[in-house]
């Protein structure tokens, strides 16, 4: 009875027979699997990597010495500065704020007029005041009739201070008004340094601002279109005032397009300028301001020096070039893949600066080999340059995930 109990019987001896037989058949089964399955799709461990290259510097910027000054590429961040910027006289350049918020008040498209103005005693006697005092007036008479656009040539180009206050006067209702919604306009838009004080001319040393935020306001005036038309014409005909001319005498001359003189005893000279020309492929706009001067001539000699140095401090640079390594794949099994440029993206960038760029990738298919394209490099468009795109490819044929990886990671 004992013996029959301790040997197996012969169906228990059948199933330890089954298993000795199948657990070889399913482990090899499961290694061949593995082994002859595809290797795994390698996701990027960041499929958006974002970086910048740094700008050559140039040969520096030729600031003025003993004023304000800045520097500002329209549409971009950059702007830079020279002497402390605190709020000082701006004298006619305050007339960038009158034009801005009149245009805002009643805008004008290109090529229109604008409601006809029909000037009274009180803007007659506007002008007997500031001719009283020498400051730039351009006649006018009871019953003129003149345009919203007219108004706006004559405070831009001859830099008529009556006129100034006559047209703040008819958009807003009165100096006071007008100086309350300008204030608001100036902090609205962060110039922390500028205030308007009793007229819309600038001529009350009470209007302040900094050379920072001038070039602001001048690159707010280019980028208008009915403003950057006016500010770029060297004369204009009026209805009492007859022919007027620019004050601005930098006008057509080393690109120069713009933009507003001013000159007081207490504000010195003040100029603030812009210039155009083709950048890195790109219409491109530079604003300079010069505050402080002794004399207006002194502002715009210094200005034209700035904005020399300016224009000279672009440097052409390259963000990649073929073969370089923008980004690399981590293999889950060990080791890494890079990802290189396919060609050159060459700009140019404002000196000392930086230029952003991004490179984009794609999951790494299984049967991925080196040559694929496998994502992109991106440079966004700017204010200098068009936004470029090459393509990224695979440097190397990625290595397949060693037997032992294969066996542990059944799942990947």
């Amino acid at each position: 009875m004992m013996k029959e109990l301790m040997e197996p019987s012969g169906r228990h001896k059948g199933k330890r027979w089954l298993v000795v037989l199948v657990v070889p058949v399913l482990i090899a089964g499961y290694c061949t699997w593995t082994v002859r399955r595809p290797a795994p799709v390698v996701a990027a461990t960041q499929s958006t990597v974002n970086a910048k290259v740094a700008v050559p510097a140039g040969n520096g910027l030729s600031w003025p010495g003993g004023a304000q000054a800045a520097v500002g590429i329209s549409g971009s961040s950059i702007l830079q500065t020279h002497g402390t910027q605190v709020g000082t006289p701006t004298a006619s350049t305050a007339k960038l704020i009158t034009a801005l918020a009149v245009l805002r008040q009643k805008p004008l498209k290109p090529g229109q007029q604008g409601p006809v103005i029909t000037l009274t005693a009180a803007d007659v006697a506007l002008f007997n005041s500031y001719n009283g005092r020498e400051g730039s007036v351009v006649p006018v008479q009871v019953g003129e009739q003149i345009t919203e656009y007219q108004m706006l040539q004559a405070i831009m180009l001859p830099s008529a201070n009556n006129i100034a206050d006559s047209l703040a006067i008819w958009a807003f209702g009165s100096l006071s008004d007008y100086a309350t919604y300008a204030n608001g306009y100036v902090s609205q838009l962060g110039l922390t340094a500028t205030h308007i004080g009793s007229d819309a001319s600038g001529f009350d040393p009470s209007t302040v601002s900094s050379a920072h935020d001038l070039v602001k306001l001048g690159e707010l005036a280019m980028q208008n279109p009915v403003l950057a038309e006016i500010v770029g014409q060297k004369t204009a005909v009026l209805p009492v005032g007859g022919l007027v001319r620019n004050v601005n005498y930098l006008l057509g001359s080393d690109g120069f397009v713009g933009v507003k003189t001013g000159n007081t005893d207490q504000a010195g000279g003040v100029f603030v300028g812009a210039t155009e020309g083709i950048i890195g492929g790109k219409q491109t706009t530079i604003v300079t301001a010069v505050t402080g001067s002794t004399n207006l001539a002194m502002a715009m000699k210094d200005s034209l020096s700035l904005m020399q140095s300016a224009q000279n401090n672009f440097q052409t640079l390259s963000v990649v070039e073929p073969g370089n390594v923008v980004a690399r794949y981590q293999l889950p099994w060990g080791g890494s893949v890079s990802a290189v440029a396919d060609t050159y993206i060459r700009l140019r960038g404002w000196g000392g600066g930086t230029v952003p760029y991004s490179v984009h990738l794609k999951p790494l298919p299984a049967q991925a080999v080196a040559g694929d394209v496998v994502g992109t490099v991106n440079v966004p468009s700017s204010a200098i340059n068009q936004a470029r795109i090459v393509t990224v490819k695979l440097q190397t044929t990625p290595p397949p995930p060693p037997l032992s990886w294969r066996l542990t990671h059944p799942l990947n």
